[in-house]
């Protein structure tokens, strides 16, 4: 159980960069809080427990000032990164949901979190790969750029995701292989520091479909 509140911790403080509601670290940050508590009534003389608990209530006054400024950042450096992202997000989901069985969050709350949990998701791999797309541009490697924007398109375009933004991410998505824009909107991604230039070069049409999906 220790080790768990240790997760929970580095989970909410993780996912609090991630997605664009504050409450969602809240909700996890409320889970360590109560398993603290279950702990305690254990180990009721245990000092580290009890500093720990006061740790969390310190962290629970900060994630319920919704008005905080946070920035928001999803791109991952590797495979491994997002693979890992992906997984807190997916423990963020059931987080969420066991917490809405034991009458802790009503059911259109959990659902609005879940659905922006959906969207984290895609977010991830977009941004990620896109980013690894602009990079390669960057150095002149149109080829691998061309399948890293290719990437990121399929991800987009494999969601179930309802949100309304995911059409314009798409079309954003399918602009930047046809050329007509060499990045995403700021409004879709805000991890901008790798964004090409207007002088960098433009990517290769009519790829063979080998080379297009990165073959």
């Amino acid at each position: 159980m220790k080790r768990r509140i240790d997760e929970l911790e580095e989970l909410a403080a993780t996912v609090d960069t991630l997605t664009e509601s504050p409450s969602i670290a809240e909700h996890i940050n409320d889970e360590a809080i109560e398993m603290i508590g279950a702990m305690m009534r254990l180990e009721p003389n245990s000092q580290t427990l009890s500093v720990t608990l006061q740790n969390a209530e310190q962290l629970a006054d900060t994630y319920r000032n919704h008005s905080r400024p946070r920035e928001i950042y999803r791109l991952q450096r590797s495979d491994a990164g997002i693979a890992r992202t992906l997984y807190m997000l997916n423990d963020t989901g059931r987080i969420l949901r066991k917490r809405q069985a034991a009458g802790k969050l009503d059911i259109a709350q959990m659902e609005s979190l879940i659905l922006e949990l959906s969207w984290t998701h895609i977010m991830v791999g977009v941004v990620s790969n896109v980013a690894q797309g602009h990079q390669s541009l960057n150095r002149g490697d149109v080829l691998k750029a061309y399948a890293f924007y290719k990437k990121a398109q399929q991800v987009a375009m494999q969601s179930s995701n309802s949100d309304d933004k995911r059409q314009e991410l798409i079309k954003e998505l399918s602009d930047m292989l046809s050329n007509k824009r060499k990045a995403l909107s700021p409004s879709l991604m805000p991890e901008a520091e790798f964004n090409p230039t207007k002088d960098t070069e433009s990517l290769p049409q009519n790829l063979p479909i080998n080379q297009q999906f990165g073959a």
